[in-house]
């Protein structure tokens, strides 16, 4: 594989795909508002999925970074982390930005974010995961083909 095209070739940033949703939940709250939990309880649950998600994301970043490869999909990846998280679901980082989101649309208290919900792990599955786990085969072979026949996409 040619060093310019040594990486996963994903369509969005996933990063844009967590910010967009979220401003169009914000943008739909104001227009449409639906009703949602008390502030107080919002918070609180919404506090809890954002700790969550620094459980599991943090220590998927710290393995990647340990191994010397890079978390970014746009730079390429030097080997296989089949470790800490990574031993229950191929994507920690992702479940890990979804509970972020999740966690600021309900400490937030836009009810539209959870709507959107199923579109963001939609989009996130075939404009990102889809696109990696496809440079990870070809880069990674059969390795990655083991892996990933042994362990969850998600969860």
């Amino acid at each position: 594989m040619d060093t310019q095209n040594d990486h996963a070739h994903v369509i969005v940033n996933p990063f844009l795909i967590y910010i967009a949703l979220g401003l169009c939940a914000l943008v739909l709250q104001k227009l449409a508002p639906l009703p949602f939990l008390a502030q107080p309880i919002a918070r609180v649950l919404g506090l809890t999925m954002m700790i969550i998600n620094l459980v599991i994301g943090l220590p998927a970043v710290r393995k990647m970074l340990a191994a010397r490869t890079s978390p970014n999909p746009a730079r390429p990846s030097t080997s296989l982390i089949l470790s800490g998280p990574y031993r229950f679901t191929r994507n920690p980082m992702y479940i890990g930005l979804t509970l972020l989101y999740t966690g600021l649309v309900i400490f937030f208290q836009l009810p539209w974010g959870l709507v959107l919900l199923p579109i963001v792990i939609w989009l996130i599955t075939v404009w990102v995961i889809v696109p990696e786990e496809k440079y990870l085969e070809q880069k990674f072979g059969e390795g990655y083909l083991s892996y990933k026949s042994a362990v969850r996409r998600w969860i």
